[in-house]
């Protein structure tokens, strides 16, 4: 079963080389099976299709991901610094990783059948929740909800990070720093009142 599982793990890290190099669009579950010289259809042993395959991709870079934010929510006790953090965390990874991030956000999971994707995903915005729910508490973030900050959260980021990876940067438009565009988005959420 070992061997299984190490074919199935190697499988998912050639397809994650193949996207890195190429793009998505590059991958093939018959260059794949090449790549790792097995027959196609041994390929779909391990993967029933290629989405299968690329639902599996993802779910490891929410999980890469949480483990970035996990760590930042153990060393940072302020709300606010960790708020900051996190969106940074969250901004370079999607425009380091742009094509594993249009897959993780520009693509629409089925939760029935990839119902761990779903959950690895619900988890990035449970740390922006639990913070928030610390800094409603203290009054720190004003008279929106914990579910509506994070909401916000994810909309400005996810937003800031497709402006950026589309190379929507123009100075004119405010676009050109982002570091301190989350600084100062990051300032309105936690005006004490």
């Amino acid at each position: 079963m070992k061997n299984s599982n190490d074919t199935k793990q190697r499988l998912i890290d050639v397809t994650r080389k193949m996207i890195d190099a190429n793009g998505v669009d590059s991958v093939s579950m018959r260059d794949l099976g090449k790549e790792m010289n097995l027959s196609r259809g041994a390929v779909y042993v391990y993967f029933k299709n290629k989405e299968e395959l690329l639902a599996a991709i993802v779910t490891e870079n929410f999980e890469m991901l949480n483990s970035r934010i996990y760590k930042l929510s153990s060393e940072i006790d302020e709300p606010r610094k960790l708020v900051y953090e996190i969106l940074f965390t969250f901004y370079s990874f999607g425009i380091k990783n742009q094509e594993h991030y249009k897959l993780m956000f520009l693509k629409q999971w089925d939760k029935e059948q990839y119902g761990n994707l779903h959950i690895a995903a619900t988890e990035v915005f449970g740390v922006f929740y639990k913070c928030f729910e610390k800094s409603h508490e203290q009054k720190y973030t004003g008279n929106k909800s914990p579910i509506q900050l994070t909401a916000m959260v994810s909309a400005f980021i996810i937003g800031l990070v497709e402006l950026n990876s589309t190379g929507h940067i123009e100075p004119e438009k405010g676009f050109d720093d982002p570091t301190a565009l989350i600084n100062s988005f990051v300032d309105l959420i936690f005006e004490k009142n």
